[in-house]
């Protein structure tokens, strides 16, 4: 039984009493620095103390969350204010997310919610929970798959409806990238949107999909109750308002996943490894495409989720990585790249006091990745990068060379990180002498340059060890050499 039940209605009014009284005095519980109060984290008095008073949870009830169409598009509202997603994609780093101005956090499933929701609540930042779905067109006809998915969500709205850092509900992500875009399948989930919004009004249902008209289509005709659409974008970001106009779907969205260019959408080398930006070429893109693609669309699009706010293994330990970790060197969990102060500023408007150092492009023998670097084995290598510090902080490098991934993920499932060869490598110069390995194959050399203030920015380029090949010179018929 909730204790709440237990208490007379002397003792709830004494203890609601002193919850407005505190709320007066103090204010509500301060978010994390930099979080942004106009956007909808400084929620009305009254709603906060609509307490339904429950001292299991110590959780004063759902803030109640609604998008509403008005005449030039839709706008998203959290406890009766105007609220814009500064969100991040990943668990970690939130109080690094929330001082740099983010107020929302995404995940894909609902694993471990309720610490999670707790913590964002201390930071002032909210989530939209994710629910896990299938990606197989079998699911979505079997009858014991339904059932286990609505008994998982029943389960998921008893206990995390209320709580007050929830944002909306989140049905399933990229669903439609394999073979699960069916009618049957957004059916489905147009049935699950019903079943939570029966339960809780106050928390819009989303699904999510990877950037396709055709499931926009699809969205809108099987699936009309889902409040808003979640669109994963990378290099086709700059796309999504034109195709969202262009389709039969007329609702809102949400950028749920962008950052760099895709690997998949990244130039090649000769034998087909993507090159990979450097740090400082990805925070130049976040900067243009959050405000040409984001901004720049919000009467219909309820802001988004940069993607990934931490570190990843997905083709390359760094492509989609914000943070960087397990450094040599390293006196943080994890280094902040480039990327992280450019969303310092998109979300605040305003640069942090010390920024990441600044990374070009890096060489061997005074080749760049584009070129193709083919080495025989056991060559010798010169490495460089053009490096410099905002602040003129002195700058260490670590490299790190390993062999290209040979288990290669789809659709962003886990990858296992391949082996460092050798020792990483130390210095304060931004040069390193090597050797080729004796091995032929496909490798990757990676340089960290870090600042003393736990920042990093990163480059890398792959190349190729081969066999040299005989060449068989005629030059007639002559006989044999004896000597």
């Amino acid at each position: 039984m909730k204790i709440s039940n237990r208490l007379g209605l002397h003792q709830r009014c004494l203890l609601v009493t002193i919850g407005m009284a505190t709320l007066f005095l103090f204010g509500v519980c301060s978010p994390c620095i930099g979080s942004d109060p106009e956007s909808g984290d400084a929620t009305p008095l009254e709603l906060r103390v609509s307490i339904s008073l429950d001292a299991a949870s110590g959780h004063a009830g759902a803030i109640p969350v609604a998008i509403t169409r008005q005449n030039d598009g839709f706008q998203l509202y959290r406890g009766g204010q105007p609220y814009f997603i500064k969100g991040v994609g990943g668990r970690r780093y939130m109080e690094n997310a929330a001082e740099a101005g983010a107020n929302s956090v995404r995940t894909w499933g609902p694993g471990n919610a309720g610490p999670l929701l707790d913590r964002a609540q201390d930071c002032g930042m909210t989530v939209m929970l994710g629910i896990w779905l299938s990606h197989e067109t079998s699911d979505y006809l079997d009858n014991a798959y339904r059932s286990r998915i609505a008994r998982d969500i029943q389960d998921l709205l008893d206990e995390y409806k209320n709580h007050p850092a929830l944002l909306m509900w989140s049905l399933g992500n990229e669903i439609n990238l394999l073979d699960a875009n069916i009618p049957e399948a957004w059916q489905f989930v147009n049935r699950m949107s019903r079943m939570i919004k029966d339960q809780d009004p106050h928390h819009p249902v989303i699904s999510v999909i990877a950037y396709d008209d055709i499931t926009l289509n699809n969205i809108a005709r099987h699936a009309p109750d889902l409040d808003a659409v979640g669109i994963n974008a990378y290099g086709a970001l700059s796309g999504v308002r034109a195709m969202i106009d262009s389709s039969a779907y007329d609702g809102p969205y949400i950028i749920t996943e962008w950052g760099v260019d895709g690997h998949w959408e990244a130039e090649k080398t000769t034998w087909g490894r993507p090159i990979e930006p450097t740090s400082d070429e990805k925070a130049d893109s976040h900067l243009q495409r959050y405000a040409q693609n984001i901004l720049a669309n919000s009467d219909k699009c309820l802001g988004s989720y940069v993607f990934l706010w931490g570190q990843k293994q997905e083709r390359t330990p760094t492509w989609y990585s914000m943070f960087i970790e397990d450094l040599p060197g390293l006196d943080v969990p994890g280094a902040s790249c480039p990327t992280v102060d450019v969303m310092h500023f998109n979300w605040s408007g305003c640069w942090p006091s010390n920024r990441a150092p600044r990374v070009g492009r890096v060489t061997i023998n005074e080749i760049e990745a584009a070129g193709g670097v083919r080495l025989a084995p056991g060559e010798p290598i010169l490495a460089r990068v053009a490096a410099a510090d905002p602040e003129d902080d002195g700058l260490s490098y670590v490299w790190e060379l390993m062999e290209e991934p040979l288990i290669l993920s789809i659709g962003g499932s886990q990858e296992p990180r391949p082996g460092v060869l050798g020792n990483v490598v130390q210095g304060i110069l931004p040069e390193l002498s090597l050797l080729a390995p004796d091995r032929t194959g496909e490798y990757r050399l990676f340089v960290y340059v870090l600042d003393p203030n736990g920042h990093v920015g990163t480059a890398n380029i792959p190349f190729q060890v081969d066999r040299l090949q005989t060449q068989e010179i005629n030059s007639g018929q002559t006989e044999p050499s004896d000597s």
